[in-house]
């Protein structure tokens, strides 16, 4: 066991800060059947060579025009955490938050999420309203 090789467990919780802090998404949290593959940002999960799949016209669409609409992110809430949820404007979803987190760090923590956001939605400075709270839209994984 790795505890022998004095491994310290350190639970459930204290890994899902790290892959949150990391940028992971989780299957069935973050990256749900409805997403398209290039979305979710995880090319090395995708094979061009390969024979015929379920899916693959569409993976194959995305990749020869190059463009998808929204892409998964990583959010900054700072002051306060947004629960999991859809975000609209004038009707149309600009993004959507699959997981948050206070993550405490060595010196604090940060309100931090994960999810998707349009790519139009996203103002020059990298940040987005989600209803009233300004959020900050970050490349991951995150910079702590």
């Amino acid at each position: 066991m790795l505890t022998r090789s004095e491994a310290v467990p350190v639970g459930a919780e204290a890994l899902e800060f790290w892959r949150i802090s990391r940028g992971i998404p989780q299957y069935g949290v973050d990256i749900r059947e409805r997403d398209l593959a290039q979305e979710t940002g995880q090319d090395q999960a995708l094979n061009f060579t390969k024979g015929c799949y379920i899916g693959q016209e569409i993976v194959e669409r995305i990749r020869s025009r190059g463009q998808v609409h929204r892409r998964f992110t990583g959010f900054d809430f700072g002051g306060n955490v947004i629960a999991p949820a859809k975000f609209d404007v004038e009707g149309r979803t600009v993004a959507e938050v699959t997981t948050s987190a206070t993550v405490p760090l060595p010196a604090d923590a940060r309100n931090l999420g994960l999810g998707y956001v349009r790519n139009e939605a996203v103002s020059q400075d990298s940040t987005i309203d989600l209803n009233g709270s300004s959020v900050k839209v970050v490349a991951l994984p995150f910079q702590i």
